[in-house]
């Protein structure tokens, strides 16, 4: 059995990614020994240390610089000297801490240490991307995008979660280039409710701009509500949720909206909502709407990133503007489209199941290992 040390970039808040590695490392339990490394203590590192996994804290930067223009050229060398002294002492602790580890595996393109770790370790490093940086997160890597691919192409391993994402990063050419749809659920949590409950649903670990809440208040204020309430479910900032019930009041559907805290098990909320709204714009892969497919959900998403690798070919509704946005979402709420849903639990069971997981990862540890 291979040591395996993960990295993650997620810390004082539980997002997809997380979710996602949780997912990974449940399917290989017995067939790798995992050990996470976290930058900070926080919430995400609580949940893995609560099943019972291995964790530890050494502080790093991420690979992200949300800097540009004049502000990037001022701050660019401090913050070059700062990274600097952090990465090279987070190295320096692991190479003492994680001396028996055989592969490293990057949870994030947002996050490069483990490369870094790998090297000095003198084991494989694996680099799961999850994001697209620029066109999604827009934002520029540091201290380049040359570095990044540099970096990438030196990885002995790199795996995109969706079509669209593996051919963005032009993984066709790397010597180990995986496209692996992530783990979300077993074939045995698929379900369909016929009978939905009057509401709509916006989930999302942590409710950001990134996620584009306002554009889903927007998509169903163009609806004419129908009789429906709206749930934006996940964390979120105290100042922003003022600034979203404004928007609501000024679309006039205050009254149809309602903010649910952040919870881990989404199935009772999605089997019953009568559509999911995804809004991302280049999204990764968007662990809600693979859950909304196993439990029975519409969904109406964006087209673009991965959801349009997702949604396709019936198995969704995609929307290009707030209008299309909303028609579609007007004939998933006149008729349940049990035709277009049953497509949908089908593909997720076939393409998510952490059932089927475990193998997909192994292969990668044993191509790299080989070479």
């Amino acid at each position: 059995m291979i040591k395996v040390l993960y990295i993650s970039n997620e810390d004082r808040s539980i997002g997809g990614a997380s979710l996602s590695m949780k997912a990974m490392l449940d399917s290989l339990k017995g067939k790798v020994e995992p050990v996470i490394l976290f930058r900070e203590d926080g919430p995400a590192c609580e949940m893995f240390r609560g099943e019972g996994y291995d964790c530890r804290v050494i502080p790093f930067r991420r690979a992200t610089f949300h800097c540009s223009g004049i502000m990037r050229a001022i701050r660019f060398i401090p913050h070059w000297i700062t990274t600097t002294w952090i990465q090279l002492r987070c190295v320096y602790k692991a190479k003492k801490e994680f001396a028996d580890v055989n592969l490293v595996h990057g949870n994030s393109g947002a996050v490069d240490i483990g490369l870094r770790i790998a090297k000095a370790l003198g084991v494989p490093h694996v680099w799961h991307i999850r994001e697209y940086l620029d066109l999604g997160l827009k934002t520029t890597p540091f201290p380049s995008w040359k570095h990044w691919h540099k970096e990438l192409s030196e990885s002995d391993g790199a795996i995109a979660i969706t079509p669209g994402l593996y051919s963005h990063l032009g993984l066709g050419s790397h010597r180990h280039g995986y496209c692996i749809p992530d783990a979300v659920c077993s074939a045995s949590d698929a379900v369909i409710i016929p009978d939905k409950e009057k509401y709509i649903a916006f989930i999302s670990g942590t409710i950001s701009r990134l996620k584009q809440p306002e554009e889903a208040l927007q998509i169903f204020a163009a609806t004419g509500n129908k009789g429906c309430t709206m749930k934006i479910v996940g964390s979120i900032d105290e100042t922003y949720k003022h600034s979203l019930q404004s928007l609501a009041i000024h679309l006039g559907i205050d009254s149809s909206i309602e903010f649910v805290p952040f919870t881990k098990d989404i199935k009772p909320l999605l089997s019953k909502a009568a559509a999911v709204l995804v809004c991302t714009e280049f999204e990764g892969m968007g662990r809600v709407g693979v859950e909304a497919m196993f439990y029975g959900c519409p969904v109406i998403a964006r087209n673009s990133g991965g959801s349009a690798d997702l949604f396709a070919d019936g198995r969704g509704f995609l929307y290009d503007d707030v209008r299309e946005a909303a028609a579609a979402l007007g004939i998933v709420l006149d008729s349940f489209p049990a035709g277009n849903v049953e497509k949908a639990r089908k593909y997720a069971i076939d393409n998510f199941d952490i059932g089927k997981y475990a193998d997909k990862i192994l292969k990668v540890y044993n191509d790299v290992n080989e070479n």
